[in-house]
């Protein structure tokens, strides 16, 4: 039994753990940023996209996600996968989305490279013995994400009395890529970035 002189120290503390469980679980509040994937064109950077037929709930289903998009970008011979998802629950788009986007190669090494036309953004590069590759970025509340854990450790203490905003996941998945490429000269490097523009420009 909890002495009554303690009484008002514990009515605090329960009313302050109640703010997060309100404002997440019963209130369910978002922050809308005006972002969205519809405003990534289907032509872009020299590429033309169509569908990939992805089934409609699959975003639903791997990400919570009410708005992704997924095309097959062609130019020439070149043909390139883009993926952008964007989801009020950030471990999912962060936490090994190769596993939902490009299942099925290995992807042995991992490394975050800045590419000399967009040092802002730090791109995390997935790449397999198979010759093929994924390449993503984080976007989240007008800046790009290079720690996730970090990100997940600063934001911890905000999102306990604010609502939640959306992260944005850019995914580039690259069949047949040689094995000694200048990732830099890629055309379809120039297509992701080009795809990251449109989408930010699309709330100013």
């Amino acid at each position: 039994m909890i002495s009554t002189r303690y009484l008002p120290l514990a009515c605090a503390l329960v009313a302050v753990s109640l703010v997060p469980t309100v404002i997440h679980s019963y209130l369910d509040t978002r922050v809308r940023d005006g972002l969205t994937t519809a405003a990534i064109p289907a032509s872009l950077s020299g590429y033309d996209g169509r569908s990939s037929g992805r089934n409609a709930s699959w975003g639903q289903r791997r990400f919570g996600s009410e708005d992704w998009m997924e095309r097959i970008y062609r130019s020439g011979a070149d043909e390139v996968k883009l993926t952008v998802v964007r989801s009020y629950d950030a471990k999912s788009v962060y936490h090994h989305p190769e596993l939902a986007v490009a299942y099925g190669p290995s992807y042995l090494r991992t490394e975050v490279k800045r590419f000399v036309e967009r040092p802002d953004i730090p791109v995390r590069v997935l790449s397999s013995d198979a010759g093929s590759a994924a390449i993503y970025t984080l976007h989240y509340d007008g800046r790009f994400v290079e720690d996730p854990l970090g990100f997940q450790l600063r934001t911890a203490g905000e999102l306990l009395f604010s609502g939640r905003k959306a992260m944005t996941l850019f995914f580039l998945t690259i069949e047949n890529m040689p094995a000694d490429v200048d990732l830099d000269s890629m055309p379809a490097i120039k297509l992701l970035f080009s795809a990251i523009d449109r989408f930010v420009a699309a709330a100013r």
